[in-house]
């Protein structure tokens, strides 16, 4: 690797308080890096090296330089905001799909509609991440990875508990589980995790299944708190309590606790990507043919809706290297690139002839790509979108505790969703407004 006369990994360091986006922009300062182009990422910094073999390798054919910045999620709200307000800040700078409206009100991104640099063929992405790019009548970046979810199965101890086939919809997965209990009471069929930003995300997967919806994109009027929410609520209440057909530690498990409960055979399912199969493999203790991915249970009115979260990059409107800038987010894009980060970040490509290169070849990944991708789904793209998220996961997370708990009510799923979509229309409202 090449020596640089500049550092080109910088850990960038953000305050953690909230600040709003009213009244950005009005004059732009401009990236201050010469004749570098500036990148910044959101959580990446464990692929710096990686990072970094790219853009020598864009260098020697391109002659642009890239100098590297990093984020953590915790400085993410505010380093962007303050950034979008000063008009200053990195030329490519990362998009997370639910802080996308409210950045994009403010005016901090270049409109790729009306651009003509040397930008990626939209054609070549899976048409659901374009759809989110497309906020407000304008193109604000290039989707870069996602990461919807399956129904992922261990098939050896599903096989053991007499079961044949993954369920199909809500009244198999209930008779599943039952089967499944009792060829090993001290175990759970499935799994599904409870913590953080994946409450929100598991309760609008249920919500979709039976019919409902988050919110009007028309409107921006708050419907997550209809009888169909209700209703995804009591039945995941049902599968923790009832049926015990999910573990109730959920409610607490971190990432590497949920996919270990897979791993270690505490339960036979759970609605995952395909990241926790390598970590089987590494074990040596499974095969590849030993793990089933398909659509989840569709619910009452036949939908197998899957959330997905999605992440790419755009160009800030004070860059004085837009077309620079515009060079280096298609070479992160092209179908190569594409499918090495996803592989190495254990999410997928956005690119879909990615799909079709090494990393993503096996049967597996494939099974993914034909069955579950054309189910997923994002939040609809509203005003105040991360602030809705943010009360969900909050409301959501004391009603999982509740149930765990034993201090369920009836009654008590309508009243923390009536609460929460009364706090949320007003997040919306203010958002909008602003």
């Amino acid at each position: 690797m090449r020596s640089h006369t500049r550092r080109k990994l910088l850990q960038y360091a953000g305050a953690t308080t909230s600040i709003g986006l009213t009244g950005c922009l009005d004059g732009l300062s401009g990236s201050s890096s010469g004749d570098v182009v500036r990148a910044r990422y959101i959580g990446q910094e464990p692929e710096a090296e990686w990072l970094e073999e790219q853009s020598d390798a864009f260098e020697a054919e391109t002659g642009i330089e890239v100098e590297h910045e990093f984020l953590t999620w915790a400085d993410v709200p505010d380093s962007q905001v303050t950034d979008i307000q000063a008009g200053t800040g990195p030329d490519v700078d990362h998009i997370a799909s639910t802080f996308l409206p409210q950045q994009a009100n403010a005016g901090g991104w270049v409109d790729l509609s009306e651009f003509e640099g040397a930008l990626p063929d939209r054609g070549g992405f899976f048409d659901q991440v374009t759809d989110i790019m497309d906020y407000d009548g304008q193109i604000h970046g290039v989707p870069w990875f996602w990461g919807p979810l399956g129904y992922l199965e261990y098939d050896p101890l599903i096989e053991r508990a007499g079961i044949d086939g993954q369920p199909d919809d809500w009244d198999e997965l209930v008779e599943q589980g039952r089967a499944f209990q009792q060829e090993f009471p001290e175990k759970h069929l499935y799994a599904m995790m409870g913590v953080s930003w994946e409450l929100p995300r598991a309760f609008i997967t249920f919500l979709w299944q039976n019919g409902g919806e988050v919110a009007d994109e028309e409107t921006n009027e708050i419907r997550f708190h209809s009888q169909e929410g209700v209703e995804a609520l009591n039945f995941w209440k049902d599968l923790l309590v009832e049926e015990e057909i999910m573990p109730g530690q959920i409610a607490e498990w971190g990432v590497d606790e949920f996919n270990g409960a897979l791993i270690n055979e505490d339960v036979g399912a759970i609605m995952q990507d395909l990241s926790p199969v390598d970590q089987y493999l590494d074990r040596g203790e499974a095969d590849l043919d030993d793990f089933t991915i398909g659509r989840l249970p569709a619910g009452p009115t036949g939908d197998r809706s899957t959330f997905f979260g999605m992440e790419g990059l755009g160009i800030r409107p004070w860059s004085n290297k837009k077309e620079d800038a515009a060079e280096w987010i298609a070479w992160l894009t092209r179908p190569e690139a594409n499918a090495e980060f996803a592989d190495r970040i254990g999410l997928l490509p956005t690119v879909e002839e990615a799909f079709d290169l090494p990393q993503f070849e096996d049967e597996l990944s494939q099974s993914f790509h034909d069955d579950v991708l054309p189910d997923a789904r994002h939040y609809p793209m509203i005003p105040g979108l991360s602030e809705l998220e943010g009360e969900l996961a909050n409301s959501i997370g004391t009603w999982l505790e509740d149930v765990v708990t034993g201090n369920w009510e009836e009654g008590r799923s309508e009243e923390i969703l009536n609460e929460a979509a009364e706090v949320s229309q007003e997040l919306v409202d203010q958002a909008q407004s602003s």
